[in-house]
């Protein structure tokens, strides 16, 4: 049962048994079935903030199974990166940063770990459905970057194995055989990488070559500590 399922009220609602803002008032079990059937994108937008305020291993699973179901709205999907990135956490050993990377890993990689080429096809060429899913992956991966740059360790540090992985996908993966600009990608990439907090005080930056070409040199990610690879 929702009520004002089409938002058409205009009124927050606060529920008092939690002080945290993003629960919902229901159950995790029920945000974590909320999310799976809903067919109604606020709907499942909505179960991603309430289990976002959960930090159990159930939730962190169902978040991480809809970021990685090609065929939920990229909405959503970018909606359970957000939320994993705010459950990233020491307590649990990163847990969730590490389902963020294995969907880098999975989506993104070929089957030796190097990052594969963002590929869109020309708009002239491509039907409807497999614009749309590209389009849907660029967008999600983009959310994912940004979770992944929120990560923090007990100490407020950015852990080291995820200032790692920002690194490789700003150096390595390569945009040669895409007709389409991916400058907002980029941008968090270079945005994620340049607000972290390496352990040990140094700066994180990096930087783009001036023809446009990929990412040059990155800061040192820091010394021990942080979350184990990725």
């Amino acid at each position: 049962l929702r009520l004002d399922p089409e938002y058409e009220c205009v009124l927050q609602v606060v529920w008092p048994a939690r002080e945290d803002r993003r629960w919902v008032g229901t159950p995790e079990f029920m945000a974590r079935e909320q999310l799976e059937h809903s067919r109604h994108v606020g709907a499942q937008i909505e179960a991603t903030h309430s289990l976002a305020s959960f930090g159990t291993g159930t939730a962190i699973a169902a978040l991480a199974e809809r970021l990685s179901d090609a065929r939920t709205f990229h909405r959503v999907r970018a909606a359970a990166a957000s939320a994993l990135g705010e459950l990233i956490s020491p307590a649990d050993d990163f847990a969730a940063l590490h389902a963020l990377a294995r969907y880098v890993r999975r989506q993104h990689c070929d089957g030796t770990g190097l990052l594969l080429p963002l590929q869109f096809v020309p708009l002239d060429a491509a039907d409807e459905d497999e614009l749309a899913g590209r389009l849907g992956h660029y967008l999600t991966l983009r959310a994912v970057v940004e979770a992944i740059g929120r990560a923090r360790d007990g100490q407020g540090h950015t852990p080291a194995a995820a200032l790692s992985l920002l690194h490789e996908l700003l150096d390595d993966s390569s945009n040669a055989a895409n007709p389409c600009d991916e400058g907002f990608l980029l941008g968090s990439l270079v945005e994620a990488v340049g607000a972290a907090r390496p352990r040990g005080g140094g700066a994180a930056a990096a930087g783009a070559d001036a023809d446009g070409g990929r990412a040059g040199e990155a800061g040192e990610a820091g010394g021990g500590g942080g979350a184990p690879p990725l």
